[in-house]
């Protein structure tokens, strides 16, 4: 008995050392570049978050200095400011399939619906995930018209993607490996993309639906916190500079 336990542990320590002596493979994340277009002020104080409007013609974002909902042209300029007032707002996107816009408010962990038109809220829902500190919480959200889901991304600790519904909740949470933070997402529908933004690493991301980054771009700046892109144009805006600034993406 003695002698076939011997024989189990040089066995066991022969297969783990040939097993850690096996190369991990180096996968190398594409680069990248963007042009510089145009850039824009908005008289809106930290901006964070950004979405098409309705008909994609306008641009959402909200303030988390004013907590307020912001509707703005291709150029920055506002169209209206919703009289919802929420807290820490951080997030938000264009739901065309219930003419709803979705708010995440960071700190409290929610996701809140208002009326498109009226902006009249129609319900607020819990994020239930585990979490650090306060404000680390909730930073982007963006609607998937294909399969009907948010995908909301949570700034740190912990790194994850949320892909969440209010009928079902939380469907699935993803673990996020490729940046310092998560500061801004947007799901491409008619590229089935996302196209994630992280403050911290100064980066942009293109990634498949479930979170695996395709392409990297760097950013010239941290801070950015919103992102929408249609075709090969990138709209950012930047909670440090109060701007809105475009980019083409160049491709080879």
């Amino acid at each position: 008995m003695k002698r076939i336990s011997i024989i189990v542990v040089i066995f066991f320590f022969a297969f783990s050392c040939k097993k850690n002596d096996t190369p991990v493979p180096v996968i190398e994340i594409p680069m990248g570049t963007l042009e510089f277009i145009a850039s824009y002020d908005l008289d809106i104080p930290e901006p964070s978050g950004l979405s098409f409007g309705s008909g994609s013609e306008t641009l959402l974002t909200v303030s988390d200095n004013t907590n307020q909902v912001y509707e703005i042209d291709l150029e920055g300029k506002i169209i209206r400011m919703l009289d919802y007032e929420g807290k820490d707002l951080e997030g938000v996107t264009y739901n065309p399939d219930k003419d709803l816009i979705a708010v995440v408010e960071e700190t409290d962990r929610e996701v809140t619906l208002l009326d498109y038109s009226s902006g009249n809220k129609e319900g607020t829902y819990k994020i239930t995930i585990p979490f650090g500190a306060d404000n680390s919480g909730l930073e982007g959200i963006s609607y998937n018209s294909n399969n009907k889901f948010y995908y909301i991304v949570n700034e740190t600790n912990p790194d994850l993607m949320v892909i969440w519904n209010p009928d079902y909740g939380i469907i699935s949470e993803v673990k996020l490996r490729f940046a310092s933070d998560y500061s801004g997402i947007f799901v491409d529908v008619s590229q089935s993309l996302l196209w994630i933004v992280s403050d911290q690493s100064e980066g942009l991301y293109k990634c498949d639906y479930s979170g695996k980054v395709l392409m990297s771009f760097k950013l010239d700046d941290i801070k950015y916190e919103g992102v929408v892109v249609d075709n090969d144009m990138v709209y950012l805006v930047n909670d440090a500079t109060s701007n809105l600034e475009l980019y083409k993406i160049i491709t080879d």
